[in-house]
């Protein structure tokens, strides 16, 4: 699914659920909420086709036009994405809301109703199976 496709979706079930936003909490935290839950829902259905999610329909960003650094930055993309697939569904929430949504730990502890502890050790161990898969790959 790309980007447009989930914004789309995420634009049609705000649409559809206004009625239903509560006025007393904030409207950004209640969009974000349905975001996040369509992310994590287009995730799921990838994973659940036994593929993981790619970057081919993300043009790949490089100040750089080396082919090779491209390819390695591709292929390092592929192996960080593939890493994350197989990652808890709680570790790799925190990895995707921290690292792609720019939440701060704090945030994405409210988002998810974790304590902050507990979300830091999620991001702690996604981090550390990711860098354990790359020094495999790259020594």
């Amino acid at each position: 699914m790309t980007a447009e496709d989930l914004f789309q979706e995420t634009l049609i079930k705000v649409w559809k659920g206004f009625k239903s936003y509560n006025e007393q909490s904030k409207f950004s935290s209640w969009l974000f909420s349905i975001a996040h839950n369509v992310a994590v829902d287009s995730i799921r259905k990838e994973s659940a086709k036994n593929t993981t999610p790619s970057f081919d329909d993300i043009e790949a960003f490089s100040s750089n036009n080396d082919p090779h650094i491209t390819f390695v930055e591709k292929e390092t993309n592929e192996l960080i994405m593939a890493t994350v697939s197989t990652l808890s569904e709680k570790q790799k929430q925190v990895f995707l809301l921290r690292q792609h949504s720019g939440l701060t730990f704090k945030e994405i502890s409210k988002e998810t109703n974790q304590p902050l502890n507990t979300v830091l050790g999620h991001m702690h161990y996604a981090v550390s199976r990711i860098r354990e898969k790359l020094s495999k790959e790259y020594g």
